[in-house]
């Protein structure tokens, strides 16, 4: 869309800097991650998948380091495995690693906004991605706005220190610059989570290791993974049960990208 195609259809956006947009206009919207998430679980449960509530702390592999025969949990119990999945999230290197592996996945710290507006819009905020790299759209009787700090180095796993001037400095700015009629608006909360960056292409990496043939990867989404997730897990039981993907070819994301230096680059990562 030009600028005057967007003013036409968004008037309330500030567009003097703006050249053109995209929009999709086809299955638009946003869902619960938690809700989503909770019915997954409870669809699994039914079907006989066992959940149990501990941590992962070591791996032995066989003699030749070809397979993961066990994994031993902080309370002391070993089980043994035919796969493992590494879906580790920020930490998936601290997994890989117990298995003699290293993948280039880092945790990066991004920022979540709510906010109420003095003057609302008459209907809703669509996703939007501004140059500055905030994005913003609503979130039922709010508004949500998130963005990366400028300077967005890897850090501890469990810092989630919240960071209030990107907000003042960044955020709120930005929000106020791109849509005129939120120049007044109001905190109502925040936090800061983790993205599982990947820092060679930020793109997921799936698939078995080269060598230690069972263990498989599902990471570094780079803030894709829970839009992804439903195709990415699909794939992946389909290559632990059938030994191939059927519904999608999955195979671009497989490990040996990163072995043999080929990056799938993932662009729009926010």
């Amino acid at each position: 869309m030009s600028a005057e195609e967007i003013k036409t259809t968004y008037p309330f956006y500030h567009l003097d800097d703006i050249i053109a947009g995209n929009h999709n206009l086809i299955d638009k919207g946003y869902f619960d991650g938690n809700t989503l998430f909770d019915w997954w679980k409870r669809s699994a449960r039914e079907k006989g998948v066992e959940y149990l509530t501990n941590e992962v702390i070591a791996m032995t592999l066989n003699a030749s380091g070809s397979q993961v025969e066990s994994v031993t949990l902080a309370t002391g119990e070993l089980i043994a495995c035919g796969t493992v999945v590494n879906a580790s999230g920020p930490r998936a290197v601290r997994t890989s690693r117990m298995a003699g592996i290293e993948i280039p996945v880092e945790p990066r710290k991004r920022y979540t906004f709510i906010f109420d507006a003095e003057t609302p819009l008459k209907g809703d905020l669509p996703l939007t991605i501004d140059p500055s790299g905030v994005h913003m759209r609503t979130d039922g009787a709010y508004y949500l706005a998130g963005c990366p700090p400028d300077d967005d180095p890897p850090v501890d796993y469990d810092n989630f220190v919240q960071d209030h001037s990107i907000w003042e400095e960044k955020a709120g700015p930005a929000i106020a610059h791109r849509i005129p009629q939120f120049e007044a608006i109001k905190l109502i909360n925040s936090w800061a989570g983790h993205y599982a960056y990947n820092t060679f292409d930020q793109n997921a990496i799936l698939g078995p290791h080269t060598t230690v043939r069972n263990f498989i990867f599902v990471n570094g989404f780079s803030g894709h993974g829970f839009q992804q997730s439903p195709a990415m897990g699909r794939g992946t039981a389909e290559l632990i049960v059938f030994g191939e993907y059927r519904s999608l070819d999955l195979s671009p994301f497989n490990y040996t990208r990163i072995e043999n230096n080929l990056p799938f680059t993932e662009d729009a990562v926010i």
